[in-house]
């Protein structure tokens, strides 16, 4: 291990992560003093509300990015769902129940818990780098966790079933502190088994009033130098019943952050003697009342794979893996991915769609297109310089001189690069246009709200920083606590070569 001692020790951090709280409805929460605590850390430290997500802007892409500090192409981590071609099948990590059942609840639960990230997440996390320091992390209900130690299975019913199955092991790697519910706890602290809070939900780890008192006791007793505590339900609610009922909730959750800082002494003490961040994933887009579901079977006349079960072959040219507001599109030998561009983009709900060609990333519109890559040309607000040929109106770029500005689609060149330029990507990447939704995997779709496309409602998200500068990115977050702790700034800063796989 790397030592710190020649350095004074940095404050221990603390990051919440707060799933799918659109930047404005925290803003309008805070100023109606309805979020009085995390009004005080926006008031105490710095806010930045026009941050971005990145694409597609779905959870697991999201967080992967936040504890690898890097885009899809980088983290190998996707959305809900992938089409893996060497396995020939889609590989489904959960997202709705009724996903899950139909798509073997077993295989969902292996492929979440274990699969995601022990073979398929490509970039270290911030567990493993932080631990390569000399520095311990604690995880709770964060679903990439993977760092030096081994955790057991702890539910008696799932512990006897991966003693004997195939699907399931009896161990996952984490930080040296990890809690999911009654799956996993390093620890028991009075809030597992029949005692615990939240019922069956809190069971499986998605529960906040469980990560609000695991947190709280994990900052009661200084646990570890970092500690990440998730809240998802605010994600959950604006899916199922929409924006306004996660505007309600943010109150609840405004009071679990209460709750933890209390516990750690209360705001001022904790502010002096941690650094905190605290940020959400992506944003969200309310459906439009009526024809707000995008179908994508039938491409071109023919059979088209959807499904738990897709596969390409000899009878199916085009398989499709819906993946919320984005879907990635993959094509069998006989398929003209022009072709296939124009039929989906010709589909009312069907905004854009990006693909990799001879080292330029395409996007297209219908009678629109634009090519770019980094190289001589303007400038974007991060400094990063681009070539383009093309419509630059088809991303809503603002081009004057050598600088571009962005509009609908935020750091659209830079989340586009760092995405389509990898085989888990497809061939092809849809992203939907405001109002609709492209679904999940085996034909659902959320009531009210959804997220994963490029656009600016499921793309921004907030960022607060107290102690820390708050990235304008959430692949800036892994960065900017590595820094914190003396490792410099490596990575995140765009998706390296040999990354892309």
């Amino acid at each position: 291990m790397t030592s710190l001692d020649h350095n004074p020790q940095p404050r221990p951090v603390l990051l919440l992560v707060l799933d799918g709280i659109r930047p404005d409805v925290l803003r309008a929460a805070i100023r109606d003093g309805e979020a009085p605590t995390l009004g005080a850390l926006a008031e105490r430290g710095e806010a930045v509300w026009d941050a971005t997500s990145v694409f597609p802007s779905i959870t697991p892409a999201a967080t992967a990015a936040i504890v690898t500090g890097e885009h899809p192409g980088g983290s190998g981590i996707y959305g809900h769902a992938w089409y893996n071609e060497a396995e020939d099948r889609v590989v489904i990590y959960g997202a709705m129940t009724e996903t899950v059942i139909t798509s073997g609840p077993l295989q969902v639960l292996h492929n979440n818990v274990w699969r995601m990230n022990r073979d398929d997440l490509y970039a270290d996390t911030l567990f493993e780098r932080l631990y390569e320091l000399g520095i311990e992390g604690a995880c709770v209900n964060f679903p990439i966790r993977r760092g030096p130690y081994r955790h057991r299975v702890r539910m008696r019913t799932l512990e006897g079933v991966a003693n004997v199955g195939e699907l399931l092991d009896t161990t996952v790697d984490g930080p040296k502190e990890y809690y999911m519910g009654d799956l996993f706890y390093s620890r028991d602290l009075g809030l597992h088994g029949r005692k615990g809070s939240g019922g069956l939900h809190r069971q499986a780890g998605m529960n906040d009033t469980y990560a609000a008192k695991v947190g709280a006791a994990l900052l009661k007793e200084s646990a570890e130098p970092f500690t990440l505590v998730y809240f998802f339900e605010g994600d959950s609610l604006a899916h199922h019943r929409g924006l306004s009922a996660q505007r309600r909730y943010l109150g609840t959750l405004d009071g679990y952050v209460a709750e933890m800082l209390e516990a750690g002494g209360g705001l001022d003490r904790v502010l002096d003697e941690y650094a905190l961040l605290a940020i959400s994933d992506h944003g969200h887009t309310p459906f439009l009342p009526e024809n707000r579901y995008v179908r994508l079977d039938n491409v071109l006349g023919e059979r088209t794979a959807i499904g738990a079960r897709a596969r390409l072959g000899p009878r199916v040219g085009v398989l499709v893996v819906p993946n919320g507001r984005a879907a990635l599109v993959y094509l069998g030998g006989r398929a003209n991915r022009g072709r296939v561009i124009e039929d989906l983009l010709g589909r009312r709900g069907v905004d854009l769609a990006a693909h990799e060609d001879e080292g330029w990333v395409a996007v297209r519109k219908p009678g629109r297109e634009l090519r770019f890559r980094p190289g001589a040309g303007p400038k974007d607000p991060a400094g990063r310089s681009w070539e383009l040929t093309g419509d630059s109106g088809t991303l809503d770029l603002q081009i004057s001189g050598d600088t571009l500005r962005y509009g609908d689609y935020p750091d659209a060149l830079e989340r586009l690069w760092g995405s389509v330029r990898s085989p888990r990507a497809g061939d092809v990447i849809l992203s939907a246009s405001p109002g609709y939704t492209l679904g999940e995997v085996n034909g659902n779709f959320h009531k009210q709200s959804d997220h994963g496309s490029l656009h600016a409602d499921d793309s921004r998200v907030f960022s607060i920083g107290v102690g820390l500068p708050p990235p304008r990115r959430i692949t800036g977050v892994a960065p900017t606590i590595l820094a914190h702790f003396g490792a410099g700034t490596a990575g995140g800063a765009e998706v390296t070569e040999d990354l892309v796989r």
